[in-house]
């Protein structure tokens, strides 16, 4: 990696602790909407580095994986209905990787995703029980006061694969 690449590490690990600020992880511990899935979502599944793949076996762990560009992603069962795949990294009390969970676990419920004319933007998932007190607006200046909307646009331009089709269970937020 290059010095642009430490740089958005070096950055990423200070940001992402300031989404604190709006979402607990008491909140997210209760919820878990995020680290489950149906036949409809699995497109969602986070997006692995090999950091991240690593920090799993070094943890003991060793779930089934596939290619999602040049990094890779959870492998599912078939699943229909409603049938649900849940995150094999989450336990009881929230997500057993800590500190080392994937980029895009650390960001939800923001994703870097495109819009229908194709371009990169930065959106929020509306269904995330936790961002239902708050407007598109405060959401934009948190991401603005943060610097977390550049970050977010930065990586997905150094990993692509990362970078979600458009859904419309998400809002576009300016930044």
């Amino acid at each position: 990696m290059g010095q642009d690449s430490g740089q958005i590490r070096l950055d990423r690990t200070d940001r992402l602790s300031m989404l604190r600020k709006i979402l607990s992880p008491e909140t997210c511990a209760a919820c878990r909407l995020c680290c489950g899935f149906d036949c409809t979502d699995t497109w969602e599944f986070p997006v692995l580095p090999q950091e991240t793949v690593e920090a799993m076996h070094r943890m003991g762990a060793s779930p089934k994986l596939v290619p999602a560009g040049e990094e890779q992603t959870f492998a599912a069962p078939p699943l229909r209905g409603e049938e649900l795949f849940f995150c094999p990294m989450l336990c009881e009390t929230g997500c057993t990787m800590g500190s080392e969970k994937p980029f895009d676990c650390k960001v939800w419920p923001f994703r870097m995703m495109r819009d229908l004319t194709g371009n990169v933007r930065v959106a929020v998932a509306g269904y995330c029980p936790g961002m239902e007190r708050y407007t598109d607006e405060q959401l934009e200046t948190f991401l603005a006061e943060e610097g977390l909307g550049k970050l977010l646009l930065a990586y997905a331009a150094e990993h692509p694969a990362h970078v979600k089709p458009y859904s419309k269970e998400y809002r576009f937020l300016n930044v």
